[in-house]
Parts: structure tokens; C-alpha cells; sequence
């Protein structure tokens, strides 16, 4: 009867993990189309971008929806707890990290296009990985293997990068292994907390000054992303927000860009 249990446990996780990459296949999938199609409309250049992450965010909002998520997921939860606003001060201070020393920088096309771009970016990057993928997880997955898988599905969904820009393959392999970590804490914050709106601001406007700041030095980089690591370790230490949601329906999806990938 054990083997039996045992084995229903693995078909589930590994239907789960099948689930979460066919996320974000999907999302992959659906900025390509948009690249495609939308200079057929009249759309180009620049423009590309925010129509990629318009659609990929209608996309995230319609998982979410279907998945019955917004209540779980703490979208529409003010706040849970003083420890969740205390724990959410390093994720803040690590995307304000990438405006010094120089500030934020405005570009063409204009800062307010820039800023409503990269709030779609965190938008459906936020309610797909931590979101839908993470809650799809949980349900056969113990809590830290589900956070892991997580965080490694974001972080390989920025090879992307190979067929929608021009950087070379150590450069993306690179940014891989940061998204990778970053989606770990992230993550970490989303199953200790379950409170997913604030991890949306705090993403774009990471984004925002990663883009529009000057370049950090190198060691920067390097500190960062060690102190995301161990902040994720201490918060998977702690008890997760509450038991994972009740299984929603497996279907494919998933969506990003600032420039597309």
C-alpha cells in the first residue's frame, strides 16, 4: 500500500512540475506570437515590448482567475501581518540597491511608458511564478522542494532572452542564475506570507532601476544576490501562511518582457 501511496505521490509532483514548465512554455510561446503578429497591426519597435507584456498580463490575470487564486494567492489581502512588512524592507531596499549611485536614468520612449511596461512585467512575471506556478506546486510538493522548482522554472524561462534579443549565451546563463536567485526569495516571501501584490510593486520597480539606473559594480551584483539567498533560506525556516490551495485545473500559460524575452 506504501509503494502505492508513494507512487501516486510521484506521478503528482511530476505532474506538477510538467504543469509549472508548460507555464511558462506557453508564456514563451505567446510573446513570440505577439512579436509576430503585432506589426501586422501597426505596431513596432519599442512597442513591441509593452504590447508582449499587455498580452502576457491578460494571460496571468485569466490563470488567476480560473485557478481561483486572488483570495489564496494574498492579491486581495491588505495586510497579513507586521512580520510580512518587516520581511518585505530587504526586497525593497534590493530594487532601490540598482538606483545608486547615479539614480534613475529616463530613456526614450519617456518614463511613464517605461514605468507602465515594467509594471506589466511584474504584473504576470508575479502572478504566473508565484502565483500560479508556486500554488500548482504546493499541491504536490512539500513546501521548500516547491519553492525550489519555482524558483529554478524562473530563472530558465529567461533563456528566452537567446531568441528575442542579441546578448551572448554566457550573458544570458548569467542572468539565469541572478533571476534564478531572486525568484528563490521572492518565492520564499510568497509561501511564508502568502501576499502577492506587494511582491509585484517590488519586482517593477526592481526592474525599473535595473533598466533606467547606471550599471552597479560588479561586487554589487555578487552581495546582493548572496544576501537574497540567505534571506530565503531564513523565511523557508519559518511556518508557510496556510495549507496549499486546493488543486486548480492543469492548463498551459504564461507571459513577460521589458524588451520581450
Amino acid at each position: 500500500m506504501s509503494d502505492v501511496v508513494a507512487a501516486e505521490d510521484s506521478s503528482g509532483a511530476v505532474r506538477a512540475v510538467g504543469f509549472g514548465a508548460a507555464v511558462h512554455v506557453a508564456r514563451f510561446a505567446l510573446i513570440l506570437a505577439t512579436l509576430e503578429l503585432a506589426p501586422l497591426v501597426g505596431v513596432s519597435g519599442w512597442y513591441l515590448g509593452l504590447a508582449a507584456n499587455a498580452v502576457c498580463t491578460v494571460f496571468a490575470l485569466v490563470l488567476v482567475t480560473r485557478m481561483r487564486l486572488w483570495h489564496s494567492t494574498g492579491l486581495l489581502r491588505l495586510l497579513p501581518s507586521r512580520l510580512a512588512l518587516i520581511a518585505l524592507v530587504p526586497l525593497a531596499a534590493q530594487a532601490a540597491l540598482w538606483a545608486l549611485p547615479g539614480g534613475v536614468v529616463p530613456r526614450s520612449p519617456g518614463l511613464a511608458l517605461w514605468l507602465l511596461t515594467l509594471l506589466l512585467v511584474g504584473v504576470n512575471e508575479e502572478l504566473i511564478s508565484r502565483g500560479v506556478v508556486l500554488s500548482r506546486l504546493r499541491c504536490d510538493l512539500r513546501p521548500r522542494p516547491a519553492v525550489v522548482v519555482t524558483a529554478v522554472l524562473f530563472g530558465l524561462q529567461h533563456f528566452s532572452l537567446l531568441a528575442t534579443g542579441d546578448r551572448a549565451l554566457g550573458d544570458v546563463a548569467l542572468t539565469v542564475l541572478m533571476t534564478g536567485v531572486y525568484g528563490f526569495a521572492l518565492a520564499a516571501f510568497q509561501l511564508r506570507f502568502a501576499w502577492l501584490w506587494p511582491l509585484v510593486l517590488v519586482h517593477a520597480a526592481g526592474n525599473l532601476t535595473s533598466v533606467l539606473g547606471e550599471e552597479a559594480p560588479d561586487g554589487w551584483y555578487v552581495a546582493a544576490h548572496v544576501g537574497l539567498l540567505a534571506y530565503g533560506l531564513v523565511l523557508l525556516r519559518g511556518r508557510p501562511a496556510g495549507p496549499p490551495p486546493g488543486r486548480p485545473a492543469t492548463a498551459p500559460a504564461s507571459v513577460r518582457p521589458a524588451s520581450p524575452g
